[in-house]
């Protein structure tokens, strides 16, 4: 190393050392689904922005097989205008060996699932929200991404979360 490279040396060791680590969430669903009960962990995808009186909600949950595949994949999400869940959306994604078997989803609207969300509890403190609450409606399959959904070959869900998130910078 000459003279001139030890600086550099010294500034990349010191941003490397310095860079802000990912924020956290943690906490889990649990849910069950047409009589199957699961419980499924929280993904570091999930997070909330906005604020205080109108938080976004973004839950992601993961649950892996014994060789470490996801086997449930669950996505959450609603509007909390003062605390009061609105416009849910959920979706289910179901593998087996790997093999994505199922892709469900559930909405607000009755033709879509009837999903509602309960928010039982919540804490803001600074950029972090815990949060309690349950949720149920009927998942259905779809082929175009949740836009129409076949009710007809839905399935009963209904479950509770208790998470801690954070903010979404």
């Amino acid at each position: 190393m000459t003279l001139r490279t030890a600086p550099l040396l010294g500034l990349v060791i010191t941003m490397g050392l310095s860079t802000p680590s990912l924020a956290q969430s943690s906490g889990e669903i649990t849910l069950t689904i047409a009589g199957e009960a699961w419980i499924v962990p929280l993904s570091e995808e999930s997070d909330w922005n906005g604020s205080e009186r109108r938080p976004y909600i973004w839950i992601d949950a993961r649950s892996l097989d014994e060789d470490g595949r996801e086997n449930v994949v669950v996505g959450l999400s609603f509007d909390a205008l003062d605390w009061t869940a609105s416009a849910p959306e959920m979706t289910l994604w179901r593998f087996e060996d790997g093999t994505l078997m199922k892709r469900l989803w559930a909405f607000e609207e009755s033709n879509r699932g009837g999903l509602q969300v309960t928010l039982d509890s919540h804490e803001v403190e600074g950029a972090t929200l815990r949060m309690t609450g349950s949720l149920m409606g009927m998942l259905g399959p779809s082929e175009n991404r949740g836009e129409t959904i076949d009710m007809s070959d839905g399935v009963p869900v209904s479950g509770s979360f208790n998470v801690t998130l954070e903010a979404l910078d």
